[in-house]
């Protein structure tokens, strides 16, 4: 072909020729990369949305025609090496216009000797690197006798698309590859832009999944990135000859201990601290020395050390964060970095990155707007994805987005280590996080889980609306709280036998929790036999409550509650947002929480409101008159911020209410009986439902799967814990929650076409075991063998 040069820069890289003569060219069917066959697999229904997500496809070499025609838009990529990893329909164009050349050629051979006239593909081409304005149309050339084509028409796509290429690869280098920081009019324009999706979106720097994760080099680690590393330090565990073969040797005591010893120790400095944010800093510390002892001290004791890496330890952790900030933890990126956030995410030092929990600080807990102070967040959530789940920490990433903060003791502290502006709204706020997503992907791959954390409810319930089809996302507080939540009132059902739609449910609150409860509890409902409406029937929601503190004496503040009252269709105060609408009730208006219980008569209270107290005595007594066996749910957190405490709930109700909450109570006595109340923490939920997505390489995450997820975390629940009063399992035994929660989802994402790792495992719960991170040190040096 005349021009193989503005295919490829080395010629010689067109070696193999089919039965017809025709160039074969390099690509994902043929090429002898590594990464041959790892494809990043498609689950969108038409072409427009493989053109707006820029997303790669992979088809038939016998269908590149009929492809070319229905989808010529869509993005590119080229290797430089000639290994592509896709094939696009941009390539196929390319592929069928050196076959058709090369037919036309055959063809016309004699017509071409013969005919001085006839314009050769030397010729043709002649100017086209120096000239892109000069290409020739159809209507300029005299097109070759025996032609294969149907139309003109066609001929100047497959030109046009050759031309395409070979300017991109001019212009390679001195393209941006970020999305514009200019007006939202222009980055509109820019994303309608066939050419701009290539240029922004093609070159991913890895697609499908990798291996086990496995990716350490023995020979480019020395020995004192061993011992200082904490990737591979294991401290005082170095045995003699590790330290002299390492080279480390009198670096460090002479002792050398077993890790239970490691465990025991470091459990005996955390006991001589006495308060949990102090306690919270040495394991973050340790933690930043030796990786595989911080996991091996939360695992001693699931149950002690949770509440000082999670909740409720880490929302004091955030309040301070700016003052017992000390190590770098996860990225910051800012809105200043709009623009370059793929730069950004460039410079963490791993690439093999499956699981990022991001937040932009706006909602943290209940504790409201902390701005970059809310790192606390991932950081903590991503330490229980590898405790409790086996995700390894080398592939987590949590990432804070500093677009400012409207918190004003924060824009004054001195000490405050983000960004001291009001926060970044509107379209600026949006183009950052579609920028954000993309950039994410580019960089990790499609099948990278990106988990929303403690977004404001407004910004929470758009993106996850605007993402959770095209990106393998979910957002905890909706979806996660709902879960956890679900399986508790599942597992309570077995103690009153009866089921959720025979249950009606009245919810103080609102927010994400709220409404993301009640969302998977119309599902469940509808999973039982009821129709949409007649589940909404059952499912009445009160708007959250606003503390409002007035003073009466010198020294006496009182509190008064206030709220717009239950959903209800046409309500007088307002405040109906479209996701509140789905669950307005026809009824007239009730406005405060009492005289709704009264009203509505629930069986069922789920308090996700932050309103610390709101279940008072009057609530509960009334829920215990309507009921023999009210279940009250205080899922708020932190504890300060619970609805009601476990032993308030039981001497109020006289030890015959379910009760469960989203803080840990310690056990509560009534009428000498003791009851272990459960914490339906997330904790349960996320870091199962995360293992099993990232197993099966699921590109998204359907809400069934949260529906899954709580029918097998009911199922764990055993009689003897139902028997103590506890919804959920002891949390001495959540890792092996997860590993039965990742499995179901594995098999539901095999079973409905979601999963993209191939073969599919035969032994799903050995397969997602073997990829799961071993707490115990590995060897520092490398096995010998005889030769």
């Amino acid at each position: 072909m005349g021009n193989s040069s503005s295919i490829c820069a080395d010629r010689n890289v067109i070696t193999n020729f089919d039965e017809n003569g025709t160039p074969v060219y390099p690509t994902a069917n043929n090429s002898q990369s590594p990464s041959n066959g790892q494809i990043t697999p498609l689950h969108t229904h038409s072409c427009g949305k493989e053109r707006e997500q820029g997303y790669y496809t992979k088809s038939n070499n016998n269908n590149h025609e009929r492809e070319s025609q229905s989808c010529c838009s869509s993005s590119s990529r080229v290797c430089k090496n000639h290994t592509t990893t896709t094939t696009t329909t941009l390539e196929y164009e390319l592929s069928n216009f050196a076959k058709l050349t090369t037919r036309i050629t055959t063809q016309s051979a004699a017509e071409v000797a013969t005919s001085p006239h006839t314009v050769t593909d030397t010729d043709r081409y002649r100017d086209t690197d120096t000239d892109q304005g000069n290409l020739p149309t159809a209507t300029d050339l005299e097109l070759p006798k025996g032609l294969p084509l149907s139309s003109r028409h066609h001929w100047n796509q497959l030109q046009s698309s050759l031309h395409a290429l070979h300017h991109q690869q001019q212009q390679q280098q001195q393209q941006l590859r970020s999305y514009s920081s200019t007006s939202h009019t222009n980055l509109e324009d820019k994303m309608s832009n066939p050419a701009s999706k290539v240029n922004e979106y093609a070159n991913r720097d890895r697609l499908g999944l990798w291996g086990t994760g496995d990716n350490e080099v023995v020979g480019s680690i020395s020995g004192f990135a061993r011992l200082y590393d904490k990737r591979y330090s294991k401290g005082l565990a170095f045995t003699h000859e590790e330290r002299q073969q390492l080279g480390i040797h009198g670096l460090l005591p002479y002792v050398v201990k077993e890790p239970s010893e490691q465990v025991a120790h470091c459990r005996a400095l955390l006991e001589r601290l006495e308060q949990d944010l102090d306690k919270y800093m040495y394991l973050i510390s340790l933690s930043e020395r030796n990786e595989r002892l911080f996991y091996n001290v939360l695992s001693s004791d699931i149950a002690y050390m949770m509440p000082l890496v999670y909740t409720p330890t880490v929302g004091l952790a955030c309040q301070r964060y700016s003052l017992i900030h000390q190590n770098a933890k996860g990225m910051f990126i800012s809105i200043k970095d709009k623009g370059h956030i793929y730069d950004v995410l460039k410079n963490w030092p791993e690439t093999d990155v499956r699981a990022i929990v991001v937040t932009d600080g706006e909602r943290i807990l209940g504790l409201g707007d902390l701005g970059a102070n809310g790192m606390g967040i991932p950081v903590g959530k991503l330490s229980l994805y590898t405790a409790l789940a086996g995700i390894k920490p080398s592939q987590c990433l949590p990432i804070t987005l500093d677009v400012g903060t409207n918190t004003e003791s924060l824009l004054e502290d001195p000490l405050y280590i983000g960004l001291r502006e009001r926060r970044a709204t509107g379209d600026l706020y949006d183009e950052f996080i579609d920028e954000f997503m993309h950039a994410c992907v580019r960089r990790f791959g499609q099948n990278c889980l990106i988990q929303f954390e403690d977004f404001a409810n407004a910004n929470a319930f758009r993106l996850l609306s605007k993402y959770r089809d095209t990106f393998c996302t979910f957002n905890d507080d909706i979806q996660g709280t709902a879960s956890v939540a679900v399986a508790g009132l599942l597992a309570s059902l077995k103690i009153k036998k009866t089921q959720l739609k025979d249950n009606t449910l009245l919810f103080l609150g609102a927010g994400e929790a709220a409404l993301g409860i009640a969302n998977l509890c119309l599902m469940a409902m509808k999973a039982e036999g009821l129709t949409e409406e007649e589940a909404k029937a059952r499912i009445w929601m009160v708007d959250r409550w606003v503390n409002i503190f007035l003073k009466i004496h010198t020294d006496t503040k009182r509190c008064f509650l206030f709220s717009r009252g239950v959903i209800t269709r046409d309500r007088p105060k307002g405040g109906l947002t479209e996701h509140k609408l789905h669950f307005a009730q026809l009824h007239e208006p009730i406005d405060t929480l009492a005289e709704a219980v009264r009203k509505v008569r629930p069986n069922v209270l789920i308090g996700a409101a932050a309103q610390g107290g709101a279940f008072n005595q009057e609530i509960l007594e009334l829920m215990a008159d309507i009921n023999e066996t009210p279940i009250i749910f205080a899922l708020s957190n932190p504890t300060s911020k619970a609805e009601c405490t476990a032993e308030e709930a039981y001497t109020y109700t006289k030890g015959r209410c379910i009760f469960a909450s989203g803080s840990p109570f310690a056990p509560v006595t009534y009428n000498n009986k003791k009851f272990y109340p459960g914490q339906g923490n997330n904790s349960y939920i996320f870091p199962g439902v995360a293992l099993g997505v990232l197993c099966a390489g699921m590109l998204n995450i359907p809400e069934q799967v949260f529906l899954v997820a709580a029918e097998r975390l009911a199922e764990l629940v055993s009689k003897d814990d139902l028997s103590k009063g506890s919804l959920y399992p002891p949390l001495s035994s959540i890792v092996n929650c997860s590993v039965a929660i990742a499995e179901k989802i594995v098999e539901y994402a095999y079973k409905n076409g979601l999963a993209t790792v191939r073969p599919e495992p035969v032994n799903k719960l050995a397969f997602i075991k073997a990829q799961m991170f071993d707490l115990d040190y590995p060897r520092s040096v490398p096995a010998t063998y005889k030769m």
